[in-house]
């Protein structure tokens, strides 16, 4: 799953793709915003919202590898920090949840921070293990918490409160959703300015040749701590959605461990690493066709397995390079005919 330099396949930023990725997203998060009304029911929305927050943990991993390969295999630890950060202080301290929003950010964020200061100098695959690490013995500290955490048998989450005469009823999805396309939209935005800013740039140059930009004078550490603990407080605060939209937490690897931490990368690496948008098209494709593949049972897993060697092989710079490669052969047949047309028509 992989953003490139030329010789790991990322799908670069040029000049076309700056736009052309906010063009993409527009549209299908503006589709996404009409599911509700168009489909109905609670069935069809809670599959969307799950489409939504994959996209966003994926675009916040891609945040971190794509475009200065910091190797987060802890992800999932961040999300479980928000998770029972935002809950627990809801719990103990009679905060709102959505104040709880902020703290679940700031547990992750500081988790990134002391996790960045102590690994950032190192590379590859030291930080992806450090970050494995301290993602298992959180878990497992909630685990054996149980006088505070409930551990193995559960935390009771409380939903949101009412807001704008907006009630986050249980029963109802469709509130959920619209506050988290409205959470994703919101972060996506600020991710978006970041990775074409100045610091966007850097980053790049960082990823690109590390020994290089520091020899002329950029903190690397610096940056680096920056874009970790930016996306670890993001992540942070969709653990924290997550919490209160779910309703129940439980500290398993399914929920906030390796299991989850694939998924999310699968889905940075289907979508198209050094994209962000990319990350869009991978959840739309990897979770729609788990839906769809639901009742072949166990079938469904091996060819949801088969189909992620396909792309990955077909598509090393992922579902959104293959996507830019199809218009950018659109826009040059559209050119030619139109040159073609010309000379004809001068003849």
């Amino acid at each position: 799953m992989s953003a490139t330099s030329s010789s790991d396949g990322a799908v670069r930023d040029g000049a076309g793709s700056r736009f052309a990725g906010p063009a993409i997203i527009l549209v299908l998060l503006a589709a996404l915003a009409m599911v509700p009304g168009i489909v109905g029911g609670r069935y069809l929305p809670a599959v969307f919202t799950s489409i939504l927050l994959f996209f966003i943990l994926g675009a916040l991993f891609d945040f971190m590898l794509g475009y200065l390969r910091l190797v987060n295999f802890g992800i999932a630890g961040f999300l479980c920090a928000g998770a029972y950060g935002s809950a627990l202080s809801v719990q103990y301290f009679h905060i709102t949840p959505w104040t709880g929003l902020l703290i679940g950010g700031l547990a992750s964020a500081l988790i990134g921070l002391i996790t960045g200061v102590l690994t950032l100098r190192l590379r590859g695959i030291y930080i992806g293990l450090t970050t494995l690490f301290v993602m298992e013995t959180l878990r497992y500290t909630i685990s054996n918490a149980r006088d505070i955490t409930r551990g193995a048998s559960g935390l009771t989450v409380k939903p949101f409160t009412p807001l704008f005469d907006l009630s986050f009823s249980r029963g109802d999805p469709i509130t959920y959703y619209y506050l988290l396309l409205v959470m994703v939209v919101v972060v996506y935005a600020i991710l978006h300015t970041i990775v074409h800013s100045r610091i966007g740039l850097v980053f790049k140059a960082i990823r690109d040749d590390e020994l290089g930009t520091s020899v002329l004078g950029v903190n690397v550490v610096g940056y680096k701590l920056f874009n970790f603990v930016v996306a670890s407080f993001f992540v942070g605060v969709f653990g924290a959605f997550y919490a209160h939209y779910i309703g129940i937490l439980v500290p398993t690897s399914e929920e906030f461990g390796i299991q989850r931490t694939v998924e999310i990368l699968t889905i940075a690496y289907v979508g198209g690493r050094g994209t962000l948008w990319g990350s869009l098209l991978g959840a739309l494709f990897l979770v729609g066709m788990q839906e769809v593949l639901r009742d072949l049972q166990e079938w469904r897993l091996v060819i949801y397995g088969l189909s992620l060697i396909l792309i990955i092989t077909l598509f090393p710079s992922g579902l959104a390079g293959a996507l830019r490669e199809a218009l950018a052969w659109i826009d040059a047949r559209r050119t030619r005919r139109n040159n073609r047309t010309a000379v004809e028509g001068d003849a």
